[in-house]
């Protein structure tokens, strides 16, 4: 009573990534720390899933749960003005959540933004009920840097054959072995994954954006991928190279791992039946 779904979005340049660590700076450790605040108790999150170091997000999701006995401190009821999140919840829960957000807004630093809040079913999972991922990776292809894109876009100087990154980046839909795309760690889950969107947009001044859904994603995949078009675009790297590394298990054959900071993880989706996030008019 109840589960809580969080849209979050922060900018990853002062954060040590997504996911708890000790002695350094992460979302979920700023989140919790709110969280506990707030309901004067300690809490617990479960992330859609793990961001790096210096990597931003538009659309994290966020779940956790509220106990019956957040109601009570030291086993003392709250003071009426001190009303804890259960009781009124009860009340009114569209104005509860209102408040909750607002108020996590308020103790959070300001490169940390709860978007919106919602009630969801306790079948919910923030990471193993959604069914895919969706990532942005801006690039700035200029002759000069921008002190205003520094923060999310990866500075490349250097011309770029926008034709052929754009028809490279057509062999990464479908189902496919992503091993070649996978960064060294300890991760054991599959290097298989179904893409259903990979294309790189110019949307003019030398600002390109490269979009990337899928059910899944290996370990640093998505810089890597990038890394790989950029060097196809500077002409390092054949054409055909994002096909042929497809077909073996092999990261020699991919490029270098782009910089965190022009990745953000943009959107997660899951089945319709949540109806999570949906958009509501200012009133």
């Amino acid at each position: 009573m109840p589960r809580l779904a969080l849209l979050l979005e922060y900018v990853g340049s002062d954060l040590h990534g997504s996911q708890y660590q000790v002695g350094v700076r992460t979302v979920q450790c700023d989140l919790e720390s709110a969280l506990s605040a707030y309901f004067r108790r300690p809490m617990k999150t479960i992330f859609c899933g793990r961001t790096d170091a210096g990597v931003h997000a538009q659309g994290q999701v966020v779940h956790f749960d509220v106990e019956e006995d957040a109601a009570t401190v030291d086993e003392q009821p709250l003071k009426d003005s001190e009303q804890s999140f259960v009781q009124s919840f009860k009340q009114d829960a569209e104005i509860d959540l209102w408040r909750l957000c607002w108020a996590l807004n308020g103790i959070l630093r300001s490169d940390i933004a709860v978007r919106k809040i919602e009630v969801v079913p306790d079948d919910f999972h923030a990471r193993f009920t959604a069914t895919s991922r969706q990532y942005v990776y801006r690039i700035l292809n200029s002759a000069q840097r921008s002190s205003l894109l520094k923060d999310n876009h990866y500075f490349m100087p250097h011309k770029l054959d926008l034709k052929a990154m754009q028809a490279a980046s057509f062999d990464l839909i479908g189902t496919h072995d992503f091993a070649s795309f996978k960064g060294a760690n300890k991760e054991k889950t599959t290097t298989v994954c179904s893409v259903t969107r990979a294309e790189l947009l110019n949307k003019g001044e030398g600002r390109l954006e490269f979009w990337i859904a899928a059910n899944h994603f290996v370990y640093n995949m998505v810089r890597i991928i990038t890394g790989t078009l950029i060097e196809i675009g500077l002409g390092k790297r054949a054409p055909d190279t994002i096909a042929v590394a497809l077909s073996k298990s092999d990261r020699s054959l991919t490029g270098k791992t782009a910089p965190p900071f022009g990745l953000t993880l943009h959107s997660v989706k899951y089945p319709e039946h949540y109806k999570l996030f949906e958009e509501t008019p200012l009133s």
